[in-house]
């Protein structure tokens, strides 16, 4: 009886769902640039400079080049990159939609569509100016061509192999990601046309890794970018040099962004795996599927698990949740057989209405950070911040900031453009290298080894995170700003910078 709800034509029900997703996104977008990494994105409009991490290594090419070809139109970064997302959004469901389909019928293809929509971190990233629901798109849609690939139409191998190609050159992770589900899937397939499809990834990667290489400025630059944020971000981080304590956190981190992604759901699918072991199912398995499933979400998971992951990006779940937004859907169907077995009814929809509110109520009320309240709390919080530090004369304050995401010294010199900023961010390599100050003005960026200031500025106002301010509250001569419950300005004459920042050398300009 189910099936006379999803038995519409092969067009009418995508693009329904395609227009439920967008226009959903667009009443709540975010009116600033939500994170350091959307304002790096749209610096790189104007100036693409990977060096100076506009944007930030390794690249993000063809999502800058898209960014470009939207502020034809738009001629305003946040629209831009925000309107990607609202795309990609409603694309990305649409990929999910069309992967549950093929994997599982027309029930779990719905069922999974409906899930996307609603998923507060599928929804939360389609309304900020990041880069995550178009990764997600990607993973989906190459999932879908690669099952389709695996069931003997080959031919989609052609298709697998350019939006692969693509994806590395949005998010470089997606493809290396990605890359071991692809060759799993053409086990079967051709030789030549295996060798063909390989020459099309590489193909497809030159034509933006060459452009992005030349706009940076050579191959040698474009490394030593990338080993610049190995050394001070990404790298020396993992399970392997940290241990156990660094394993519990990026544990708890993962179930939290996948928790995010899922929502109740992911109550249902562990309630699907107990059904299967207490009634013995798990002894003959859809082999097929579950090492699908497996070279889908596996790799990513485990390099999250044990090399790195960020606590404040949520999105890095997005390359594996629609493959966990499949399984979840799948396991309403499956619970809802049980159920039937119980009750003699078909419970599925209500169940899913039931998790469609719970995702809808987590997005809207919860406090969590992947929820249409952070939204709001960071374009109040960041006016607040812009506000507080406007009084200040340009022309003779210097502004420093701590290495925050989200009122860092991008967003200040972004939106406040003619200040002098500076981010204070200490890192020293295993190597023994200090990192460099990176700052900004006009929205130009610098990096620097030392900090040189006009001889005109005459005072300091530092934006410092409540727990930092605790380690300049002996200082007498400061005075302090309470702005926000978490965040504080610290003002002064400059003479007593060093007080604030021993760690750093000032110098007058010569």
């Amino acid at each position: 009886m189910f099936e006379k709800y999803v038995k519409w034509d092969n067009f009418s029900l995508p693009i329904i769902l395609f227009l439920l997703t967008t226009i959903t996104r667009i009443p709540f977008t975010s009116k600033y640039l939500y994170h350091m990494d959307s304002v790096q994105f749209a610096l790189a409009l104007d100036r693409y400079d990977v060096t100076i991490h506009q944007p930030h290594p390794p690249g993000y090419f063809l999502y800058v080049m898209l960014g470009r070809l939207l502020n034809i139109f738009f001629h305003d970064a946040n629209t831009v990159f925000v309107t990607i997302s609202i795309l990609f959004s409603g694309l990305a469901v649409l990929a999910i939609y069309l992967a549950g389909k093929e994997l599982f019928g027309n029930r779990t293809g719905l069922f999974a569509s409906l899930l996307a929509i609603t998923s507060p971190a599928i929804w939360f990233h389609g309304e900020i100016a990041l880069t995550y629901i178009v990764e997600g798109f990607l993973s989906a849609m190459t999932a879908l061509l690669c099952w389709k690939v695996y069931k003997g139409k080959h031919n989609y191998i052609w298709f697998s192999a350019i939006v692969l190609g693509i994806s590395g050159g949005i998010r470089q992770n997606t493809l290396i990601f990605l890359l071991p589900l692809w060759l799993y899937c053409i086990k079967e397939v051709r030789f030549h046309k295996i060798i063909a499809s390989l020459g099309i990834i590489c193909f497809t990667t030159l034509l933006w890794f060459i452009p992005m290489i030349l706009m940076t400025g050579g191959l040698d630059v474009y490394m030593g970018a990338f080993r610049e944020l190995w050394l001070f971000n990404t790298g020396n981080n993992s399970v392997f040099e940290e241990g156990w304590p660094v394993f519990k956190y990026y544990s708890s981190t993962l179930f939290d962004f996948t928790f995010y992604g899922l929502g109740a759901g992911l109550f249902f699918m562990v309630l699907a795996l107990y059904s299967m072991v207490r009634n013995r199912k798990l002894n003959s398995p859809d082999m097929s599927r579950v090492l699908f499933f497996a070279f889908w979400i596996l790799p990513s998971v485990l390099f999250y698990l044990l090399i790195f992951v960020h606590p404040a990006n949520p999105g890095y779940a997005l390359i594996y949740l629609p493959a966990l937004v499949i399984l979840a859907a799948a396991s309403v169907s499956c619970m809802a057989e049980e159920l039937r077995t119980l009750t003699g009814a078909d419970l599925s929809i209500a169940i899913m209405v039931a998790l469609l509110v719970v995702n809808i109520y987590i997005y809207f009320f919860s406090g969590y950070p992947i929820s249409r309240g952070k939204i709001k709390e960071n374009g109040r919080d960041l006016r607040v911040v812009l506000a507080s530090l406007q009084p200040f004369d340009p022309s003779d304050t210097v502004i420093f900031t701590g290495p925050y995401i989200y009122w860092g010294y991008r967003q200040i010199m972004y939106y406040l453009p003619e200040y002098r900023v500076y981010q204070m961010d200490f890192k020293r390599a295993p190597s023994g290298e200090m990192r460099k100050i990176f700052w900004g003005q006009h929205r130009s960026t610098f990096l620097t080894d030392k900090i040189v200031l006009p001889n005109k500025i005459r005072n300091f106002a530092v934006l410092l995170s409540s727990e930092d301010k605790k380690r300049i509250l002996g200082i007498k001569g400061v005075h302090i700003i309470n702005i926000l419950p978490n965040m504080c300005i610290i003002t002064g004459p400059i003479t007593m910078i060093r007080q604030i920042y021993p760690e750093m050398n000032f110098f007058p300009c010569p």
